[in-house]
């Protein structure tokens, strides 16, 4: 049970490794997000700025044309009293010309001179008076042509404002998935530490045994080319091919194609470290072959056998399930020597799977 025990150890270090490197990618793609989402957010901020001082200036301008406006309103009231008071003795003199004319020292080419003189006066600050009130209608005119330029601006300003607001939600939200991620990491790290301190000190108590087994004969290597399959069926996914198979991080052993219930079996006869189920590789059985070598086979519908088991080659271990077969992903199958992956098809009777 002790080589049950660390062999289970040395393939759920790896197993372990694999997760730590998901979570390491995923840190990284995580940052990288981040850092385009801050540079977004600092653009827009940009933007945000340069239209606040716009917004400012359009009121600057706003108060200058309002501050105008009321000193030609002071003028304008100004010029009206006085046009009130020449049109008051405008009209007195109307009333009293015959006797100006009467009782003046003044000759009466003067009296007509004078009241000529008069009339253009009043003329003269009703065209003033005209002028200032088309002068008022203009700058009131630039008046409501800022203030709209204004309030676009506003309306720009208050998107430009949403649209940092949204970028600044995303930044919190994948901020909040990178410390999961970085959790998850962490969990899966120290897990990795405890196994390997595990492993370490199984090894090092097995070590005054190994002596004697290391001299036997290791029957699996000498089997290599000769081996029989686990299952009859076609090859879809080979070693080290992540195209072919719809799960990237199963690419160090083949998958297999067969039909569903199919019978699986043992290619070669050993220990079983470890039946049931593990994340990412569904139920699966391990197998370990003279202390070194080690058979995977995952994606199972069911499994025959349990840890601790010595199994013969040939003998049934479990059966291929309507999951994988439904999707097309099949049997996998990976040959380990220690932790380092071979290419299975190295190891199994040539012609004995169909290829692609």
């Amino acid at each position: 049970m002790s080589s049950v025990t660390i062999g289970k150890l040395q393939f759920g270090i790896k197993n372990q490794e694999r997760l730590v490197d998901q979570s390491t990618q995923e840190e990284h793609s995580l940052l990288d997000q981040l850092q385009q989402l801050d540079d977004n957010i600092a653009a827009h901020q940009g933007k945000i700025d340069v239209l606040k001082g716009k917004i400012q200036a359009q009121e600057q301008i706003i108060a200058a044309k309002d501050q105008e406006l009321a000193n030609i309103a002071k003028k304008n009231e100004a010029l009206r009293q006085h046009l009130v008071k020449r049109l008051k003795a405008f009209y007195v003199m109307g009333k009293t010309g015959f006797l100006n004319v009467t009782f003046s020292g003044k000759t009466l080419p003067d009296l007509v001179l004078t009241q000529e003189a008069f009339h253009s006066l009043v003329s003269y600050d009703q065209a003033l008076f005209k002028a200032y009130r088309e002068s008022v209608e203009a700058i009131e005119r630039i008046r409501q042509a800022d203030q709209l330029e204004k309030s676009v601006l506003e309306n720009f300003l208050a998107d430009a404002a949403r649209e940092s607001e949204a970028l600044k939600q995303a930044a919190d939200e994948k901020n909040s998935l990178l410390k999961q991620v970085q959790t998850q990491k962490g969990l899966y790290t120290q897990a990795l530490k405890e196994m390997r301190k595990a492993e370490d000190k199984l090894t090092a108590a097995l070590s005054s045994a190994s002596g004697a087994q290391s001299t036997q004969e290791r029957g699996f290597a000498l089997a290599k080319g000769k081996l029989p399959p686990p299952v009859w069926g076609e090859v879809t996914s080979r070693f080290h091919d992540p195209a072919g198979d719809d799960d990237p991080a199963l690419t160090n052993g083949l998958s297999i194609k067969t039909q569903e219930r199919a019978d699986v079996y043992a290619v070669y006869g050993g220990t079983v470290l470890f039946a049931g189920s593990m994340r990412g590789y569904g139920k699966l059985v391990i197998i370990e072959h003279d202390r070194q070598y080690h058979t995977v086979t995952a994606r199972l519908g069911e499994i025959a056998v349990r840890e601790g088991d010595v199994v013969k080659q040939g003998q049934v271990i479990g059966g291929t399930g309507e999951t994988a077969a439904l999707f097309g992903r099949g049997l996998y199958f990976e040959i380990r020597s220690g932790a380092q992956a071979e290419d299975p098809l190295r190891w199994l009777q040539s012609g004995s799977l169909v290829l692609p």
